[in-house]
């Protein structure tokens, strides 16, 4: 558990210090096995994956699918850094309260299905849309943000807040009720190869065991442990007064703890490394950038870990201009990364600005007023090419990027863009402005056979459309011009 856990929390603070995409590091989702469940139908109709989704998701919950089928549902209790979390937090309520507050009865059991209900939502939310639905309310990855990104998630962190408090009172608060991975797994885990037993005749039914188990079980009713919530913790064999009375089994053989624990992590390493031997093993988006010479450059394709040297060479835009036009300050190095702007040089500074001023170029808008020559941005060891020398207009001369820059006017509250991205899916854009799909297409003009679940960036220019073009459909039909 301690080992898992320290991997995901170095994972985690590589991925906060040194940023993602194709030249920083993997992040905590290219290890979470939940993932490949959401993408599954995305990459079973599309042979792609979900946005923020890799190969190596996929790879996990096919790694995790075999290992249920052969351990039950060890990964939960022997492996799970979020659920190792919760464990560790329940010791520690059980020291400060000295009493665990574990229900039992009628509500404990209804409120256990809650996590079967929210794994349907979010798959059947996910599979329609094509976006990852869950992940602005996901405590595991608000946890492995380490204290980062509040402002992009803070439903996330605020059901993390919840979760840890809660587990201090109650044993595995979030596996118990609101796992949505804990619940695929306990379905699949019923057909596990892998049982606790229970010898009817050696047991005294002191029922240590049951008042041991987080879950709960009943162990004095059955023989065969067959209950979706146990998690193979084993805890319930550790405690038994009388050996062998209670024992963890194979089909025609008997396991140890430290042969149970072997096979489980063996197991994940093991084809987890078989993957990485086939060459399917993939972390990180691969470095793929636009080119302005094939006449589709689109601004929407702009990624936050493209340094800004990317930006210019992918779309033919001087590097002059870039900085000129975003207001980029002179001290930002050309190799810096869009997203890592704001944070590396203490500024005020929104990645999307890039974008405008990209989009401005590609439409022969002409530069922002003239201003008084600046010094180039420093070179940085990290520089591989030179970088041009650009001005920068005084702050009080620079207007800010406009959604409407094509007019040059100032955008009024009636005129605020539609928060529609080239990333997004029709479906995505329906959930979030309430238009509906059949009508974006129908104002479009597009008779072909759209899958809704792809991002538009996948899609538009074969169409002979861009990202305004559909949200200039959507702010119709909010208009009521339909």
């Amino acid at each position: 558990m301690a080992f898992f856990f320290l991997f995901m929390l170095h994972v985690a603070y590589d991925h906060q210090v040194f940023g993602g995409g194709p030249r920083g590091t993997a992040s905590v989702e290219a290890y979470c096995p939940f993932g490949g469940l959401e993408s599954l139908y995305q990459f079973i109709t599309t042979g792609g994956f979900i946005q923020r989704i890799e190969a190596s998701s996929m790879i996990m919950f096919a790694a995790l699918l075999i290992l249920t089928l052969i351990a039950s549902r060890g990964f939960c209790g022997w492996i799970c850094p979020f659920g190792s979390v919760q464990e560790w937090l329940g010791l520690l309520g059980k020291k400060i309260f000295k009493k665990k507050f574990n229900p039992t009865g009628k509500w404990d059991r209804i409120l256990r299905y809650f996590k079967y209900v929210l794994l349907a939502g979010i798959i059947g939310l996910t599979w329609q849309t094509g976006a990852l639905v869950f992940r602005n309310y996901d405590p595991f990855l608000a946890f492995f943000h380490l204290g980062n990104g509040i402002t992009e998630l803070p439903w996330a962190y605020a059901v993390l807040g919840v979760v840890l408090v809660g587990s201090l009172y109650i044993d595995r608060f979030f596996c118990k009720y609101a796992c949505p991975l804990g619940a695929a797994l306990g379905i699949v885990g019923k057909l596990g190869l892998t049982r606790i037993k229970r010898d009817p005749v050696d047991c005294k039914s002191c029922n240590l065991c049951h008042t041991k188990c987080p879950a709960h079980v009943d162990f004095l009713s059955v023989t065969t442990i067959r209950d979706a919530e146990c998690n193979q913790c084993l805890d319930c064999i550790a405690v038994c007064p009388k050996p062998n009375v209670l024992m963890m089994t194979g089909p025609k053989w008997k396991l140890s703890h430290p042969v149970y624990a072997g096979m489980l992590v063996f197991g994940l390493l093991g084809l987890i490394g078989a993957s990485q031997l086939a060459g399917k093993w993939q972390t990180k988006p691969d470095l793929i950038l636009p080119q302005a010479s094939a006449g589709k450059a689109d601004p929407e394709e702009i990624r936050g870990w493209m340094t800004l040297q990317d930006i210019s060479q992918g779309y033919g835009i001087p590097m002059q201009r870039l900085y000129s036009d975003a207001g980029i300050p002179q001290n930002v190095a050309a190799t810096t990364a869009v997203n890592r702007i704001s944070q590396n040089y203490k500024i005020e500074f929104e990645p999307e600005k890039v974008r405008e001023v990209v989009t401005a170029f590609l439409k022969g808008a002409p530069p922002k007023a003239a201003a008084p020559a600046a010094k180039a941005a420093p070179a940085t060891a990290s520089n591989t090419a030179p970088v041009e020398v650009y001005t920068k207009a005084p702050a009080s001369s620079q207007p800010g990027p406009k959604s409407a820059q094509a007019q040059g006017k100032e955008k009024t509250p009636g005129e605020e863009e539609p928060d529609v991205r080239g990333n997004m899916t029709l479906n995505e854009i329906t959930l979030a402005t309430g238009v509906p799909t059949e009508y974006i297409l129908r104002t479009l003009g597009i008779t072909a056979d759209i899958n809704p679940r792809l991002a538009l960036r996948e899609w538009m220019h074969d169409q002979g459309k861009s990202v305004q073009d559909v949200r200039d459909a959507v702010k119709k039909y909010q208009e009521g011009k339909r």
